[in-house]
């Protein structure tokens, strides 16, 4: 049986070692209608961006079971786009528990999410500035800048608030790594709730691209979608040139994001001889030679393995 220091570190943080136990010990063998329900409120709060941490003493174990149902029927509804957005409110808010949360549980929370997170001088935390780099690089916000970093033997020194962010960033990808949920593994009372969940306006919605521009939305799109085959073609003529010569990102970022989505095509085809080294030369060619990607328009005709319709692109693009 749990205690209730592990419940309020599961209730905090649900994606957890103890959020996976509490619930494996409750031995669930259906589903229950009331968390059904409460999960699917966290979802919709989720893709609305209004999911927030409230520090509370009640019903710690609904909203643990309510995660956990929310990561079911977002699988369900099956629009692999809105699992980063998701994560992204999960991530949040888990980064929101920890600034209120002690030194010693934020760094029990980030040795289960792989992070070498130590409390270093100055009651400042430490992490390795490779590990720094790996989460923080593609975030286009100052506060994970390197340069805005006190750097010491290539440990970069952080106050808990700053580590709370670089924790947050890991988490997002650890909730992210987990889904889809295959429908074969969920129950029926999930997929027939599922359509009856209400998308918000901070998830991107399906759409036409407008007549005549040339627009990039789909790739983003794209980034969120594995696809189990053509990504050598993929990542040359597009993630690349996009990350690059669209989005402005140093060479080294690009090819971590470009990475980080070949190991999400892996969980439905594993087999690939994409390397690191092939996609750090992608990277640095679009760099040299400023080449633009590819247009939706070509893409849908040449790279079949790509489902546009999940990425919400139903209509033509003539110069997209």
């Amino acid at each position: 049986m749990y205690t209730e220091e592990e419940l309020d570190f599961a209730y905090r943080y649900p994606f957890s070692a103890e959020g996976r136990n509490i619930v494996k010990d409750l031995n669930l063998r259906s589903v229950d209608r009331q968390h059904l329900l409460v999960g699917k409120a966290r979802l919709e709060q989720a893709l609305s961006g209004e999911l927030s941490f409230v520090n509370t003493s009640y019903r710690k174990l609904d909203y643990i079971l309510g995660y956990v149902y929310a990561r079911m029927l977002l699988s369900a509804m099956k629009k692999p786009y809105l699992i980063r957005v998701f994560a992204s409110a999960e991530a949040k808010r888990a980064t929101e528990a920890l600034r209120t949360d002690s030194t010693e549980r934020a760094l029990k929370l980030a040795g289960e999410l792989g992070l070498g997170l130590s409390v270093a001088k100055d009651g400042l935390l430490g992490i390795k500035m490779a590990e720094f780099l790996r989460y923080a690089a593609a975030e286009d916000n100052s506060e994970y800048r390197l340069a805005n970093q006190r750097l010491e033997k290539g440990v970069v020194l952080m106050d808990s608030s700053t580590a709370a962010g670089v924790v947050g960033l890991a988490a997002l990808k650890y909730v992210e790594k987990g889904l889809p949920i295959q429908i074969k593994d969920l129950p029926k009372a999930v997929i027939e709730v599922a359509p009856t969940v209400k998308v918000g306006t901070a998830a991107p919605q399906a759409q036409t691209a407008p007549v005549g521009a040339r627009t990039t939305y789909w790739i983003e799109r794209l980034l969120q979608t594995p696809i189990p085959d053509c990504r050598h073609r993929t990542v040359n003529l597009i993630l690349a040139p996009y990350l690059i010569n669209v989005k402005g990102l140093t060479p080294e970022k690009a090819a971590s994001m470009i990475l980080d989505y070949i190991n999400k095509c892996k969980t439905i085809e594993p087999h690939t001889n994409i390397t690191d080294r092939y996609i750090q030369y992608q990277c640095n060619y679009a760099k040299v030679k400023g080449i633009r990607p590819m247009s939706l328009r070509r893409a849908k005709t040449e790279l079949s393995a790509i489902d546009f319709k999940l990425l919400g692109v139903d209509g033509g693009d003539k110069n997209g």
